[in-house]
């Protein structure tokens, strides 16, 4: 099977023969499988790869035998390899996937545990945040120099007039709002010695991190402005434990301005007595899958969305619960920058450090404070 050596140096050459003298390139003897006594016989006449750079190796199975037992030559210092690499380096997409599924696949996971030694991950302390703003706002791109402009819609008023009578005239008028913009930026920076000594892809992880920040900054300025105006056309609803009724109350207070309710945004805190008591409100099937899944992701025809319930990236307070109506409704999101990163190296200030500056410019605008309602634990 066709699998290149992605330690092999790479000629001018279409191929590339092993010089025995110099060792130059990375091409052991062949092995077999691991014998009784924890060894690997060695083949005499066979290297692990060809002239042309491509591992020896008839199946899957048997290419993911010998990944394993470079991998284990690796750890133990039995090969010195100048640079760090991945099998997967030099190889053709499907090649790869070829060797994943065959790991994936293997009942008794002998092959997955093949390639995991390669494979070297953080341990995350939260799972990753993902941002609300962008699903409940309208985003909008605005070009460069364009104004933010919202119209308010016009309000026409009708009436019943006797035979003679005469129409009064409603006059509509142009109203407008120019949301403010503000701005919104990460700048994450790495020693470069960390950048060598981390186990997985420490520059990937911190634009991540960066993107995530970002996402919560723009999360709180939403919520913020929620707060703001939760209380402009709606009153707040007080629960004692989250419930049908109070979730319905909180929906009330949307749909009784001829909007339509169109997500819960819920305190995880809450989360745990709204699985209570629906669990004795619904019935025996409904309340068996919700045990089952654990969670609930739509009631009252609205989707629930939880924040993450603890100090790090917690947009709510425990007890708060905000019910919005459907972005079209609601407000926007102008866009006037897109979040973009520019490389900002220290080197020149006599620190040996990389670092990247995240940026964007954007506004956030409610302009319907009825698709807004707010409730809260006594």
């Amino acid at each position: 099977m066709r699998f290149n050596n992605p330690y092999l140096k790479k000629a001018a050459a279409a191929t590339v023969s092993i010089d025995k003298r110099t060792g130059d390139e990375f091409n052991p003897p062949s092995f077999g499988r691991v014998a009784r006594n924890g060894k690997r016989p060695e083949s005499s006449s066979e290297r692990l790869f060809s002239q042309h750079g491509e591992l020896n190796a008839s199946n899957n199975a048997e290419a993911l035998d010998k990944i394993q037992g470079v991998l284990d030559g690796v750890a133990s210092g039995k090969y010195q390899i100048a640079r760090e690499a991945s099998f997967s380096d030099g190889m053709e997409d499907a090649e790869a996937e070829a060797i994943l599924k065959e790991a994936f696949s293997d009942p008794t996971s002998q092959g997955f545990r093949m390639v995991g030694q390669g494979m070297v991950n953080v341990i995350k302390e939260v799972i990753d945040y993902e941002g609300l703003a962008r699903k409940v706002w309208m985003p909008r791109t605005v070009g460069s120099g364009d104004v933010i402009r919202y119209d308010k819609d016009p309000y026409v008023l009708g009436f019943q007039i006797a035979e003679d009578g005469q129409t009064p005239q409603s006059v509509v008028e142009g109203r407008y709002y120019y949301p403010p913009e503000f701005e919104v930026t990460a700048y994450p920076s790495i020693e470069i010695k960390d950048k060598f000594r981390a186990q997985f892809d420490i520059v990937q992880r911190a634009q991540d991190k960066a993107r995530q920040a970002i996402e919560y900054q723009e999360d709180l300025a939403m919520i913020n402005l929620f707060a703001a105006g939760a209380n402009a056309a709606n009153t707040t609803t007080f629960f004692a434990a989250l419930n049908l009724a109070a979730l319905e109350s909180i929906r009330y207070q949307v749909e009784r301005h001829r909007l339509v309710l169109d997500k819960f945004i819920v305190h995880r805190q809450e989360i745990s007595d709204l699985v209570t008591t629906v669990s004795q409100q619904v019935d025996p099937i409904a309340q068996r899958e919700l045990i089952l899944a654990g969670y609930i992701g739509v009631i009252l025809n609205a989707m629930v969305i939880t924040t993450a319930g603890t100090n790090t990236y917690e947009i709510l307070s425990p007890g708060e619960v905000y019910g919005v109506a459907a972005p079209e409704y609601l407000g926007g999101m102008p866009i006037r920058v897109e979040l973009f990163s520019k490389p900002t190296d220290e080197f020149m200030e006599g620190r040996p450090r990389e670092g990247w500056f995240f940026y964007e410019l954007i506004s956030m605008y409610l302009g319907n404070a009825a698709g807004v309602a707010y409730g809260s634990r006594l």
